[in-house]
C-alpha cells in the first residue's frame, strides 16, 4: 500500500514536469507586451490527512480548512530562462491548517518559496501549476510519554513540499477567482524519527488581484540550443547526511554517498541522464547480519531528467540497488534534487533520497562537473 500511495504521486508528478515544461512551446500564449505583475492572493482549502500507511489510520479524524496568503511577481524576460518557462510567476506563500486532531497532529505552519508555471491561458482562463518548498513547523510531535500515538512525525521543524494545479477566471482588468486541487507534503528527511510524513489532498477557492508596473516583457532572440550546449557532461558529487531509524530513536546515523552521472541535453531547459552511486549508510549497523564494514555499502544505478533555471537545477532521479544489505527498503530509491552553480565547475547539491514515500536521508554535497 506504501509504494502504490507514492506511486499515485510520484509518477504523475515526473510526467507533470516532462510534458509541461514541453520545449516546443516556449512563448505559447504569451504576450510580451503584457505588464509586469505583482500579485496577492488568498485561497481557502479544504482537505484531510492522507492514512497512505496502515499504522496511521488513527491519524485521519476528519476534514479541515486550510488558509493560505500570497505575494507574487510575474517574471519579465530579464533572464532567458524566464522566457523559456513562459514568463512564470515567482513569490512566497503563508500557509496555517488545523489538522483535525488538536490533541496528536496539532496545527501546521509554513513558509515557502514558489513558482507558478502558466500551462495555457486565453482572455479569460488561465492554467497553471505551481511548485513550492520551504519551511513547516508542527506544533505537535511524537513523544515515547505525552504522544506516542504520533508516528506520523518526529520534529515540530520540517520541510514543507507543496504542489498543485490551479485555474484562473478573469474577473476584471487586475482582479482573479481562482480554484484548484493540490497536495501539501511535511517530512524532516528521517532526520528525526519517526518520518512517515503528512500529506494533505485539499481543493481550494480563492482572489488574486494584480498591480501593474508598466515594464514591458523581453524575449531573447536567441532561444536555440547550440553545438556547443549539446555536448555530454559529466557531473560527480561527495555527499552526506544523518538520519534516525525507527523505533531506535535519540541515535542518529552518518550516511554518505558518491554519485557521477552523464547528462545530454535536450534542450535549454532540459538535460536526461545515467549515472552510478554508492551509498554508505551506517545506519545498517543495527542489522544483524552485518559483520563488515563493506557490508554498509551499498551500489546503485539511475536514470534522470534534470531542468535548468540558469545555475539553478531541479533534478528527478530513479534507481535500483545492485547490492543492498538491508532488503527492507527494496531494490528502488528516489532522489529529488536542487543544485546550483557555483563556478562553471563548481556545484553544491541538496537532496533527498527516498524509498517511495519512506524518506531515507537528506544529501548535502559540493559537485565537481566536466565538459
Amino acid at each position: 500500500m506504501r509504494s502504490q500511495m507514492l506511486k499515485a504521486t510520484y509518477i504523475p508528478l515526473t510526467l507533470l514536469l516532462f510534458f509541461s515544461f514541453n520545449p516546443f512551446k516556449l512563448h505559447a500564449n504569451v504576450n510580451p507586451n503584457d505588464s509586469i505583475k505583482f500579485l496577492i492572493e488568498t485561497k481557502v482549502h479544504y482537505g484531510f490527512v492522507i492514512a497512505h500507511h496502515k499504522s496511521m489510520v488513527h491519524l485521519q479524524t476528519g476534514h479541515f480548512p486550510a488558509f493560505e496568503l500570497n505575494f507574487g511577481k510575474q517574471t519579465n524576460g530579464d533572464k532567458k530562462w524566464q522566457a523559456l518557462y513562459k514568463f512564470p510567476v515567482i513569490g512566497i506563500s503563508c500557509w496555517y491548517a488545523d489538522l483535525a486532531n488538536p490533541a496528536v497532529l496539532g496545527s501546521s505552519f509554513a513558509l515557502f518559496p514558489f513558482m507558478n508555471f502558466h500551462l495555457t491561458q486565453s482572455q479569460r482562463f488561465l492554467l497553471n501549476f505551481r511548485f513550492g518548498v520551504g519551511l513547516g513547523y508542527l506544533t505537535k510531535k511524537f513523544d515515547r510519554i505525552n504522544n506516542y500515538k504520533n508516528n506520523a512525525i518526529g520534529s515540530n521543524f520540517n520541510v514543507c513540499i507543496n504542489l498543485f494545479y490551479e485555474l484562473k477566471f478573469r474577473l476584471s482588468k487586475k482582479l482573479f477567482i481562482t480554484g484548484g486541487i493540490g497536495l501539501t507534503h511535511f517530512s524532516n528527511g528521517a532526520l528525526n524519527a519517526p518520518n512517515l510524513g503528512i500529506n494533505i489532498p485539499t481543493i481550494n477557492a480563492g482572489f488574486a488581484y494584480s498591480l501593474n508596473t508598466g515594464s514591458s516583457m523581453k524575449i531573447p532572440p536567441d532561444v536555440k540550443i547550440n553545438k556547443e550546449e549539446k555536448k555530454i557532461e559529466i557531473q560527480a558529487f561527495l555527499s552526506g547526511g544523518m538520519k534516525e531509524s525507527f523505533p531506535d530513536i535519540g541515535h542518529k546515523y552518518g550516511c554518505y554517498s558518491l554519485s557521477a552521472c552523464f547528462l545530454k541535453p535536450l534542450s535549454l531547459k532540459r538535460k536526461i541522464g545515467l549515472g552510478i552511486d554508492l551509498f554508505w549508510e551506517f545506519s545498517n549497523r543495527t542489522d544483524p547480519e552485518v559483520k563488515h564494514d563493506y557490508q554498509f555499502l551499498a551500489p546503485g544505478i539511475h536514470i534522470g531528467h534534470q531542468l535548468e533555471f540558469s545555475r539553478l537545477s531541479f533534478i528527478n532521479q530513479i534507481g535500483a540497488y545492485i547490492y543492498n544489505i538491508n532488503k527492507s527498503d527494496g531494490l528502488i530509491y528516489l532522489r529529488t534534487a536542487l543544485r546550483y552553480k557555483l563556478t562553471d565547475k563548481l556545484l553544491i547539491n541538496l537532496a533527498l533520497k527516498t524509498h517511495w514515500t519512506k524518506a531515507d536521508f537528506v544529501e548535502f554535497g559540493l559537485g565537481y562537473q566536466l565538459k
